[in-house]
């Protein structure tokens, strides 16, 4: 049993999850996961495809841009998802474990290939609670980073590149909870986030005259049209 988990649909119609949180009304927190699975709707079987069994793992980055079956995102909950034209997985941020087993919000950007049943560490850092480095709004740059988040909502448009708008950040010294509006795009062919539009800022209220721009927010939903 689990929430916050997220997945992905593949090409032959297969159903992947990933992660989530055990939670009940015994305690307030029990464990995050990091386990993949698929299910088949034509065999109706789930199989494990790779994660662990055991809760709470810290993450195996390796290298950055190198994929290899000893890479493995941290247990988390309520991360960020798309797939990509070429069929492969990605993930993003949400609240878990990073590489030295630390639990807080994480930024790292991951892509998954169901054929090679690889992942890849792509983006952002080993590390939780990292702050975004946006640069130059509409410019996209290989130094520009989302900041650590969850419970963002998430697009991939005809051209395959990624979307990703919003979450909460919780800042950990002072546990604040922080919300945002900044929205980003990812282009996988050129490894380089671009921010959008949205602010740099921390809990930004919304725009609805001549120049709208939702205001920050997390938990929200999204379409395609």
């Amino acid at each position: 049993a689990r929430d916050g988990a997220v997945g992905w649909t593949d090409s032959q119609g297969n159903l992947w999850l990933f992660g989530g949180e055990l939670y009940n009304s015994v305690c307030s927190y029990c464990a995050y996961y990091n386990d993949l699975w698929k299910y088949s709707e034509a065999s109706q079987q789930w199989t494990w495809v790779g994660g662990s069994q055991t809760a709470d793992t810290p993450g195996a980055y390796g290298v950055q841009n190198v994929a290899a079956v000893s890479n493995l995102p941290g247990a988390r909950y309520r991360a960020a998802s798309w797939s990509d034209n070429s069929g492969n997985f990605w993930l993003f941020g949400g609240l878990g474990y990073d590489a030295n087993g630390n639990v807080g919000y994480l930024n790292d950007l991951w892509e998954y290939n169901p054929t090679a049943k690889t992942w890849t560490w792509v983006s952002g850092s080993s590390q939780t609670s990292q702050t975004g480095v946006y640069g130059t709004q509409g410019t996209p740059s290989s130094s520009n980073v989302p900041g650590a988040r969850h419970d963002s909502v998430a697009w991939t448009d005809s051209s395959g590149n990624l979307w990703l708008f919003g979450g909460q950040y919780q800042d950990p010294t002072t546990h604040q909870s922080e919300e945002l509006n900044d929205l980003w795009e990812y282009a996988p062919g050129t490894g380089q986030w671009t921010w959008v539009s949205g602010s740099n800022q921390f809990n930004p209220v919304g725009s609805y005259g001549s120049s709208p721009v939702p205001g920050s927010r997390d938990s929200s939903v999204a379409w395609m049209d």
